[in-house]
């Protein structure tokens, strides 16, 4: 697949000069072949987008009304799900996605979120606070931050830029974009949809590029927040370029290591039911996913059994040209990806792993970075396959016996992102819940999927895994500042 998509800078509501003679190549990761290039953003042109952003927030964007600002996000998630095509087939070309999965992101998920914030900004709670005095008054404002700059990983494409840029449009701030240079396409063609659903020019910049440009962005004196996902090496590097330079609020969604841990109590519900839900939530997006939940520990009763069932269905899944419709599972984004993938299997297996599945040399013929699933089973905790996040199809399985175990072996890691907990005892639960260190733990005591609370969802992760809450009405608090007011008056008559 060729790349059409124009991929210069989006700058005031039109395209402009990357100012920079940086090429980047884009591969196709079905065929591992050439697909298109594009020219890094650079430095002036991320001054000139910052420029932009800071004019559009003091000329107009922060002092709408918010039933104006909402107007337009509703109008913008409308004109996603009518382009939720464009946006899969980018998705596809540019990381692989297949195009079925694509649809459902872009058309349901992102323009859910848009569409979200574009309800919740006008019904955002604000406070007064009781005064300790008949003489005084305090009220309790948010404001916006200003110009965000919000850098995009490549798995989620559509996703993460929507649950990010969303509520900061929502709050009232002016955003400056940075997606991953693996997946610069949904960026692209949402700069330009939001400018035809009537946002006003520099309010959503784009600059597509490399590391460089990111740095720029983190490194840049008008950005007065930054906002990222992505590795948690990636999340180091941004604290320390913020540090180096200027004093701005950081929210990092990094890395995880996710745990899930069933019960023998289970035993008696539907395993097969069961066992394709752990492996849907291990494998989605291919494993490239900072929520997967990457290590499955089952308790000694039902190990064998429960187990041998998702290898089973491990076994049977295979991988596909993500162009076709009937695909549900992809190539893994990059070749580096797939490198790294393989790595820590043969690592695991150098070391005593047991492979259960192995999803090495997959569609090999096809020249792309497939790898289907894989498990294998890890008692030791220490090892790198259990300590640090693959982004990749594969899932480390091992048996506890007890709760204090299962605690234990669920903040082993660094991470604190998600959790699963499997079990029909509520006492249990709620004590499973208490004590892992996860920003989100799931509580499954049936294989049932629901809602939940959609797109109002918020969690804050722990550890390594990042910090500053998204999602719901948390996310509009985290991109704003919490302004006191004071008011001191005569109460005499």
């Amino acid at each position: 697949m060729t790349n059409t998509i124009d991929l210069s800078p989006f700058i005031d509501g039109k395209r402009a000069d990357p100012a920079s003679q940086r090429i980047i190549t884009q591969i196709d990761p079905s065929t591992g072949k050439r697909s298109g290039e594009f020219a890094a953003a650079g430095t002036e042109a991320v001054d000139r987008a910052v420029t932009s952003s800071r004019q559009a927030y003091e000329g107009v964007w922060s002092a709408l009304p918010p039933v104006a600002r909402a107007g337009m996000l509703k109008a913008l998630a409308g004109l996603i799900e009518a382009n939720a095509g464009r946006i899969a087939a980018a998705d596809c070309r540019d990381m692989g996605k297949p195009i079925g999965t694509g649809m459902f992101e872009a058309g349901i998920v992102a323009a859910g979120f848009t569409r979200y914030y574009g309800e919740a900004v006008d019904k955002w709670p604000r406070g007064a606070i009781p005064a300790t005095d008949a003489g005084a008054f305090e009220m309790q404002v948010r404001r916006p931050r200003g110009v965000i700059g919000a850098i995009i990983p490549w798995n989620f494409p559509a996703i993460n830029l929507m649950m990010k840029i969303a509520p900061m449009l929502a709050a009232g701030n002016t955003v400056v974009v940075k997606p991953s240079e693996l997946s610069p396409g949904s960026a692209s063609i949402i700069a330009e949809l939001a400018m035809e659903a009537g946002l006003p020019p520099g309010v959503f910049n784009v600059v597509q590029g490399d590391g460089a440009t990111g740095d720029a962005l983190v490194r840049h004196s008008g950005i007065d927040m930054l906002a990222f996902t992505g590795s948690t090496a990636t999340g180091k590097a941004i604290m320390r370029a913020v540090g180096e330079s200027t004093l701005k609020p950081v929210l990092l969604e990094c890395g995880g290591k996710s745990p899930e841990l069933v019960f023998a109590d289970m035993a008696e519900q539907d395993l097969d039911a069961i066992a394709a839900t752990i492996l849907g939530g291990a494998m989605q997006n291919q494993g490239q996913i900072c929520v997967a939940r990457s290590r499955l520990y089952v308790e000694a009763p039902i190990y064998d059994e429960l187990v041998g069932r998702i290898v089973a269905m491990a076994k049977a899944t295979t991988a596909g040209d993500p162009s076709d419709p009937e695909t549900r599972f992809g190539p893994l984004a990059s070749a580096r990806q797939k490198e790294v993938v393989e790595g820590f299997i043969a690592e695991a297996e150098s070391q005593g792993g047991e492979i259960l599945c192995d999803g090495r040399g997959a569609l090999a013929e096809s020249g792309g970075f497939y790898v289907e699933p894989t498990i294998i089973g890890q008692s030791d905790s220490s090892a790198r396959i259990v300590q640090q996040e693959i982004f990749g199809p594969v899932l480390a399985v091992s048996r506890f016996n007890g709760a204090e175990e299962a605690v234990r072996l669920a903040n082993c890691t660094p991470y604190g992102l998600a959790a699963t907990v499997w079990t029909r005892d509520l006492g249990r639960a709620h004590r499973m819940a208490d004590r892992i260190d996860a920003g989100m733990t799931k509580i499954m005591t049936a294989p049932v999927q629901r809602m939940g609370a959609g797109f109002s969802h918020s969690a804050e992760a722990a550890k390594q895994s990042g910090f500053g809450i998204e999602g719901g009405f948390g996310a509009l608090d985290s991109y704003s500042r919490l302004q006191a007011v004071e008011f001191h008056y005569d109460d005499a008559p």
